[in-house]
This record gives structure tokens, sequence and C-alpha cells, in this order.
């Protein structure tokens, strides 16, 4: 059980995208991170920027907009629940993403 679930199992279409996200460095997955939180914040996304991040992960199309779902999902689903950066780290660890991907924390610091 995941406290950004609501302290419900993890959908499996998120464990399922969770290793699509896994593919992309931290750095791009970081600035991707970024974009998705402007969304949610309603300043917009811009998903050229996200097509250039993910190109040489050879994302196609649905890949990006999956991508871009899963981690809407977890930051407004992390919010909702008022799960702490720190929790939220462990738990994307716990579903597969590799523990040098620190962002979460400060995407959610930036929610807090």
């Amino acid at each position: 059980r995941f406290r950004f679930c609501g302290d419900l199992d993890c959908p499996d279409w998120v464990l399922a995208e969770i290793s699509t996200l896994a593919k992309i460095s931290s750095v791009k997955l970081k600035l991707i991170c970024a974009q998705v939180l402007k969304d949610l914040l309603g300043e917009g996304i811009d998903y050229e920027k996200i097509l250039k991040l993910t190109s040489d992960a050879k994302f196609e199309s649905g890949d990006v907009k999956a991508a871009v779902a899963v981690l809407s999902f977890i930051f407004s689903s992390a919010a909702k629940h008022q799960v702490d950066s720190d929790s939220l780290s462990s738990e994307l660890q716990q579903l597969g993403l590799p523990k040098e991907l620190k962002q979460a924390q400060a995407i959610m610091k930036t929610l807090d």
C-alpha cells in the first residue's frame, strides 16, 4: 500500500509506466517533472521540450503522453494525500525508480 495512492495499492497502469520512466536519465526526468508541475500549476506544458528530452530514449508519442500522465497522477495524488517528499521518494524507489532520482523531493517541496 502506498501513501501517495491514499494507502491503497498502486494502480497497474502506474506500475507499467514506472518502467518507462526508468529509461530516462535522472537529469532529463527532473526537467520533465518541472514541465508536469508547471502544467499542474496551470502554467501549461511544453510538449516539444518533453519530446526533445525523451528522443534519445526512443519514446513514441504514446510513451510521452503516458509518462506525462503518470507523473501528473503521482504528483497530484501525493499532494492530495499530503505525502511528504521523503515518503514519496521512498515509495517511488519501491516501485522501481532509481534512488538517485531525487526530483520527487524537490517537486513535493514545491507543492507543500
